[in-house]
Parts: C-alpha cells; sequence; structure tokens
C-alpha cells in the first residue's frame, strides 16, 4: 500500500501513543485546556493539529491508573524521567478502564472520529482526510484474567500493553526491582491477543519481559513509544539486543518525543530526537521505525524544541530527509511499517 505523493509534506501519519483521554482525565496533563475542535496553543494535540500534521490514525491509550501519593515511587519514576511525579496507583483499575473507553466513544460521537476496528478501516482512514483512533491499553492491570481481553475486544480494543513501568501478574515493567520477566498468565495473555487479532505493545516493560514477549508472539510486536538506550541510558529506553529481537520478528519502533528518553538536557533539540531515528536507521534499516510520540501524555516533561506539537510531525520527516533518508524511507516511518504491522495482526 504506497499512498504517499513523493512530497515532503504529503506523507499520512500514523503516531503509535497518545494519551488522548487522559487530557481530560487529568486536567490537561499539563497541556491548557480547550475543546478538542480549538487549536490551543500550547496543547501537544487536537483536531486541527492532527489536519495540519497530516495524521489520519493515533493509537489512542487508555492509562488505567490514577495518580497518588507515594514518595519513594515518585523518586523512583524522578530517576527514570529526570523530574518528578506523582506515584501511580490500581486501586480501581476496571472502573478507570470503562471510563476511558466511554470517553472515546463520546469523542467519536461528537467530532466525527473514526474507530479503527479492523485492517480495512485502517485503509480508509489513511486514503480519506479523517481522524482516527486505534484504541490502545496501556498497561493490563486491569485485566483481572487474560480472557477479560476477548470482551474488551468486543468494545473496540486493538492493542495491548503488557505493563506500565511497574510489575503486575502478566510481566515485569522497566523500573522493577527483580526481573522476572513475562510470567506464565503474561504467555497466554500474548497467545491470545494474537488469536484475537491485538497488537502486543512492549513499550514500559522490562527487557527481560520485552525479549520474552517478542519471542512467545507469533505475530509482529510493537514498542509503542520509547527511545534508543545506547544515546540515553535510561531504563525505558532499548537496547540494542530488543531493537534486534523486533527487528527480526518484523516489529516496528516509535520514536517518542519524551525529553528525557531523547537527551540527557533539560529541553532536547529536534535534531537530538533525529540521531535517535538515525541510529535505528544506520543499525537496522528503515523497517524497524515508526513515530510514537506521547503528546498528551508527556505531563509536564519536555518535548523536543521544533517538535513540541503534533501539527510539527511533517518538519520531523523533512528533517530525516535532509539528513539524506529517501522517500520510501520516510514512508515507512510515516505510516508503512505500522501498515505491515497491523495487516498481520488486526482482522
Amino acid at each position: 500500500m504506497v499512498i504517499y505523493m513523493g512530497v515532503i509534506g504529503r506523507f499520512p501519519v500514523v503516531d503509535l501513543h497518545e494519551d488522548v483521554s487522559g487530557y481530560f482525565f487529568y486536567h490537561g496533563g499539563g497541556s491548557p485546556l480547550g475543546d478538542f475542535t480549538e487549536d490551543v496553543v500550547g496543547r501537544e494535540a487536537d483536531l486541527p493539529k492532527y489536519r495540519r500534521g497530516i495524521v489520519r490514525v493515533v493509537f489512542a491509550s487508555i492509562f488505567p491508573g490514577v495518580e497518588t501519593f507515594r514518595p519513594a515511587e515518585s523518586r523512583v519514576l524522578e530517576r527514570l524521567y529526570g523530574r518528578w511525579l506523582p506515584a501511580v496507583g490500581y486501586r480501581v483499575p476496571q472502573s478507570v478502564l470503562w471510563e476511558h473507553v466511554s470517553v472515546y466513544y463520546k469523542l467519536s460521537e461528537t467530532y466525527g472520529i473514526g474507530l479503527v476496528e479492523g485492517f480495512s478501516d485502517f485503509e480508509k482512514c489513511l486514503m480519506s482526510d479523517s481522524v482516527c483512533f486505534i484504541l490502545h491499553l496501556e498497561g493490563a492491570e486491569a485485566l483481572d484474567e487474560p480472557y477479560d481481553l476477548v470482551l474488551l475486544r468486543k468494545l473496540g480494543l486493538r492493542s495491548l500493553g503488557l505493563t506500565w513501568n511497574y510489575t503486575n501478574k502478566y510481566g515485569s515493567g522497566c523500573i522493577a526491582k527483580k526481573d522476572i520477566g513475562l510470567t506464565a498468565e503474561g504467555e497466554e495473555l500474548v497467545r491470545l491477543a494474537n488469536k484475537l487479532g491485538i497488537v502486543v505493545d512492549v513499550a514500559h516493560a522490562s527487557k527481560r519481559t520485552a525479549l520474552e514477549a517478542i519471542e512467545v508472539s507469533r505475530k509482529p510486536v510493537i514498542v509503542s513509544h520509547a527511545n534508543v538506550r545506547k544515546l540515553v541510558d535510561r531504563s525505558r529506553n532499548l537496547d540494542d539486543e530488543i531493537l534486534e529481537a523486533l527487528h527480526r520478528k518484523r516489529g516496528v519502533v516509535g520514536i517518542s518525543a519524551i525529553g528525557p528518553l531523547i537527551s540527557s538536557r533539560a529541553k532536547p533539540t529536534l535534531e537530538e530526537l533525529i540521531q535517535h531515528f538515525i541510529y535505528v536507521y544506520e543499525t537496522f534499516g528503515s523497517d524497524l521505525l515508526a513515530i510514537g510520540t506521547d503528546f498528551l501524555g508527556l505531563l509536564g516533561l519536555p518535548a523536543p524544541e521544533g517538535f513540541e506539537s503534533i501539527d510539527r510531525v511533517q518538519v520531523l520527516l523533512q528533517a530525516l530527509a535532509d539528513r539524506g533518508l529517501s522517500d520510501i524511507d520516510i514512508a515507512k516511518i510515516a505510516y508503512e511499517n505500522i501498515s505491515r504491522v497491523l495487516r498481520e495482526t488486526v482482522d
């Protein structure tokens, strides 16, 4: 499926991770408030910005945690992200999940945002002028048992993150004190996701969990939003062993706009973000790359200067072209690589 025009600024884009419902849950999540049809200055994403950036499909995250006060955990998160953040609890994750799903359906009905349930839906979105969401669960804490995934699929879920930083019954998160990897229930969950046509995402997972999930899965696995550990040594980033495993199984990694994962400086630059793309490109090729910003979920963490909002995504693609990537490479990053994963995974 090749639909780009061969001119920078004409590539449809898929963003592998945005916390759209989280924007409403967390009082803007650090961004200014406003109706989603308004082009709010300083807000990372909204409908006008999607249209300017030619963003056709967004993996719309459901984060079932709630912010709370646990000072020891906040210190761990501060080491991970370079800035103090509230801790996260999962006291009522099923109820929180239900409300997130409700938000997405209301956004769809109010603003005409499509909800992707099959690959044909995805293709239509790419070729249209509309914006569509793929519902994604960020962390499996809300699943009492793997079979709950059957029910969530009926509600439209098509992408599943196994963990969010912490360890749960399915696997270890990236800040785990002891990396136990993928549990027996985690293996069952991955296999069931494959059977149901739900993409498996190992962003936020520990190294062992990520590698074991990639190995167990019969379908390509994604890392929806992360960066390169060779460039910034934080446990949320991916080392070459994980990148190689993803590449070998035809998965993709969405390079994020999360400042502390891009650079050790207080405010990263677009050039520093580009270095993460270039490292993966030069080491593994363009088939592994995608975009996964984490916009609307940065919670005050800095995005790169020059790429502070999703309408600037075509600027990012132009910067990649300026570094020598071809139109074919850029089309893969913008939409083709994740299209391949969805074609092989989602019914």
